[in-house]
Order: structure tokens, then C-alpha cells, then sequence
């Protein structure tokens, strides 16, 4: 195969941090770094108990809003919203774009990419 029709890609994993945020109609919760990887027990420990809880009680009303990744449908997760009587959006496979935070992420990434030059990749 001549090397003019090889193209490399660039497949290890992206550098980068998680972040856990909430809005709400007229607030938001503080920005929540995750070290590592986001399990169903750091879910708990590191962002429902110490920042979803306050928020959620400092509202009058509310709808809690979560996609369907792994750590947030575990039954210790799903138990932990029964327990403290949070109301859940049953949330369709694949549908991230109905989400209204993937619009702020978005924004986010954007404004990051103005102030960060892209990781160089091999040619």
C-alpha cells in the first residue's frame, strides 16, 4: 500500500479532567473536579451527599435530570435518590442532545479550544 493513502490516527485516550456541574432555571451548582474515574460510590460521596443534596433542598421544587451512564442507574445510586426522596426525569438511551447542560458543556469546550492550542499529532 503506498504511504500516500495511510492516514494515522490518533487513538489513546484524550488528556484531560471530568467535571460534574448542575443548573437549574436561575442557579447552578459549584463545579465538581473528579479524580479518576466517576463509579457509582464516588458518584455518592463526591457529588450527590455533599452537592446535590443542598442544591436540590435550597429549591422550592425540583426535578432531578441524569443521563443513563452506568454510575448513575447502580442500585446503590438509584436507592440513594428513593431514600432521600428525589424525584428523577426518566432519562431514553441515547438521547444526550436533550440534555440542556450538553449545550453548556459545549460552550465550555469552545471557549477552552480559543485559549488552548490543540495536542499535536503525529504526521
Amino acid at each position: 500500500m503506498l504511504n500516500s493513502y495511510v492516514m494515522n490516527r490518533h487513538t489513546s485516550p484524550a488528556e484531560g479532567i471530568m467535571v460534574w456541574g448542575g443548573i437549574g432555571y436561575h442557579s447552578r451548582t459549584p463545579l465538581v473536579r473528579i479524580a479518576g474515574t466517576l463509579n457509582s460510590q464516588c458518584s455518592i460521596s463526591e457529588v450527590l451527599e455533599p452537592v446535590v443534596l443542598p442544591y436540590l433542598q435550597g429549591l422550592a421544587t425540583a426535578i432531578f435530570q441524569q443521563d443513563n451512564a452506568r454510575p448513575h442507574v447502580a442500585r446503590i445510586v438509584q436507592r440513594f435518590f428513593v431514600t432521600h426522596q428525589i424525584e428523577l426525569l426518566a432519562w431514553l438511551d441515547r438521547s444526550l442532545d436533550l440534555s440542556p447542560i450538553e449545550n453548556m458543556w459545549f460552550m465550555v469546550a469552545q471557549r477552552l479550544t480559543q485559549i488552548t492550542p490543540p495536542a499535536a499529532t503525529p504526521e
